[in-house]
């Protein structure tokens, strides 16, 4: 299994995964051009990916979604009722043949056994995705508030990790941005901070693992918070392996 970060953060989100017998998008929170120019800059044929994913509606995940479903080489895309519901009407006429998919009930993709997650963001039905084609388990969680423990089990032991880890609470609160704002990134509903991300991973990985840190606020985070929070809450830091991706960094992993 490859993995190809296009973009990741609040300018823009997306993902392109592949394995022997399939590719797929995850998300399209960047503009055509630039979906165009990475996949040239990783070798990979635009046109030949005609699956997509959506994890929610927000903009940073769905800007490029009209242009690139113009374009036509998308035939199929999943979604939850409420990201469906959620797109604006200059969308919705151009959307392929679609399956609605709902948390915690699996479904397959070629060789694909996927399972949606249920996140706590400020989205209308946002969900992250287990990947596992039988040889490789990846993760992809972002954007949320907190992963329920009850998901702890399921999400143990992927080979790789895509997850947010979007903050330094202490920059973010003396950062200038407004107060409401602030509340929304810190609550149940908005990201995971260094601590948190951190402290999740910890529980997750049992075995030598990788992750991409996705969605790092570039005003309000840094590698080396990022690093610390990792020697703080891992009981054995050594097990991970860390990606950073961000707007201009092409992170690709080969599992």
């Amino acid at each position: 299994m490859d993995i190809f970060v296009l973009a990741s953060g609040s300018k823009g989100n997306m993902t392109l995964v592949k394995n022997e017998n399939t590719s797929f998008f995850i998300d399209a929170g960047i503009s055509y051009q630039k979906i165009e120019s990475k996949m040239k800059a990783y070798g990979e044929d635009i046109d030949s990916i005609d699956t997509l994913f959506l994890t929610h509606e927000h903009a940073d995940h769905i800007l490029g979604l009209k242009s690139l479903l113009k374009s036509g080489s998308i035939k199929r895309v999943y979604l939850t009722q409420g990201t469906l519901d959620a797109l604006n009407g200059e969308i919705k006429p151009f959307l392929p043949e679609y399956t609605i998919i709902r948390a915690d009930e699996k479904f397959y993709h070629f060789d694909f056994e996927i399972t949606p997650i249920l996140l706590s963001h400020d989205a209308k039905e946002p969900v992250g995705f287990i990947f596992d084609d039988k040889n490789k388990k990846f993760v992809l969680l972002t954007d949320t508030g907190y992963v329920d423990q009850s998901y702890v089990d399921i999400l143990k032991n992927a080979d790789c990790y895509l997850l947010e880890s979007n903050h330094d609470p202490v920059k973010l609160l003396n950062s200038k941005r407004p107060f409401y704002l602030k509340q929304r990134i810190l609550g149940i509903t908005g990201h995971l901070s260094n601590e948190d991300a951190a402290r999740l991973m910890n529980q997750l990985i049992e075995k030598e693992a990788i992750w991409i840190v996705a969605h790092i606020s570039e005003d309000c985070n840094d590698i080396f918070d990022i690093e610390k929070a990792v020697v703080d809450q891992f009981e054995d830091p050594s097990k991970v392996t860390i990606y950073y991706a961000s707007q201009t960094s092409l992170p690709r992993i080969k599992l």
